[in-house]
């Protein structure tokens, strides 16, 4: 086969010599070019780079503080809904001091039934609480130096008293709703009692009747009262009042002797207010288990005691 001169048909009329050279310079530059090329190299595609990875990397790799607000290649989004996420979820790990909801078994718990010991007649011989008029009253007073101040204490202690049923000692901070209660734990109605309240207390297996016309004197007395069942209390004296340092037990209920003991002992405490009213409509308040809230005598501040009595008297 022969060759065509000067150029094979159908071929590009190029100067031989020309190709020739530039391709060999392009080799031959190449392969000894030990530079950069700007901005590309021969045969390499035509695409814009961007320097900002390598050098964001580079400075991430040899800084070891913070960056601020935003380190290089993070995106700009602020971290406001996280640190709020973070903070709730620190608030809902504090423990509760006392929301009258939360950790109540420590005291009672109305959704425990391990509790209904509290409020049930477990006596087989109920008659040994029945009322006996040859057992008097007794008036029990406590000493309590004048500077003495009752501590609150939260939902995670456990509160003793020195004397049963207590009339004085620590409580818990959230004073109950005043009135009647399927049972009240003394570390609660404390509070109440530091605030010039009257506690009834009854035996479970105290004689109704009695319990009754001992409940119709206090409700008709003053609004500042609680009246629960109580397991303290003796067969002797299956009633009691109690005021703050003071308690009266007795058998039989005597109308004059209890209207003069509320009149005495009632309002008188170390949290006591001549001004209930302004803040018992608007505090929080403690009301598991209770039956029925007491209602107004004369008003709030409880300014007249037992008056329907001395119209008896």
């Amino acid at each position: 086969m022969g060759k065509s001169y000067p150029y094979v048909p159908e071929e590009p009329q190029l100067k031989n010599n020309v190709q020739r050279v530039q391709s060999n310079e392009l080799t031959k530059s190449d392969n000894s070019w030990q530079g950069k090329w700007f901005p590309y190299a021969p045969g390499e595609p035509h695409i814009p780079k961007t320097e900002t990875d390598q050098s964001s990397t580079k400075f991430r790799d040899s800084w070891q503080g913070k960056w601020f607000p935003f380190g290089p290649g993070q995106p700009h989004i602020y971290q406001q809904q996280e640190e709020s996420t973070k903070q709730s979820a620190k608030q809902s790990t504090i423990p509760i001091c006392d929301d009258g909801v939360h950790n109540l078994s420590i005291d009672y718990d109305p959704q425990d039934i391990r509790h209904n010991y509290n409020y049930l007649c477990l006596q087989s011989n109920r008659s040994r609480f029945n009322p006996n008029l040859n057992t008097e009253a007794l008036l029990t007073l406590h000493f309590l130096p004048s500077a003495y101040v009752p501590p609150a204490k939260c939902m995670n202690e456990s509160i003793g008293y020195s004397h049963e049923p207590p009339t004085n000692g620590a409580f818990r901070p959230l004073p109950a709703v005043y009135g009647s209660y399927k049972y009240l734990p003394p570390q609660r109605y404390m509070r109440n009692l530091a605030e010039g309240a009257i506690i009834m207390l009854y035996h479970p297996c105290a004689y109704r009747g009695q319990v009754e016309q001992l409940q119709h004197i206090v409700q008709g007395c003053l609004y500042r009262h609680i009246i629960t069942p109580s397991q303290f209390l003796t067969p002797e004296r299956p009633l009691a009042l109690l005021s703050w340092r003071n308690s009266l037990s007795m058998s039989v209920v005597d109308e004059k002797q209890v209207g003069q003991f509320i009149r005495k002992y009632a309002k008188h405490g170390p949290l006591a207010l001549p001004n209930l009213s302004r803040v018992v409509e608007k505090r929080k308040s403690y009301k598991a288990a209770l039956l029925t809230e007491a209602h107004l005598v004369t008003d709030l501040d409880d300014s007249e005691l037992c008056g329907y009595l001395q119209e008896h008297m």
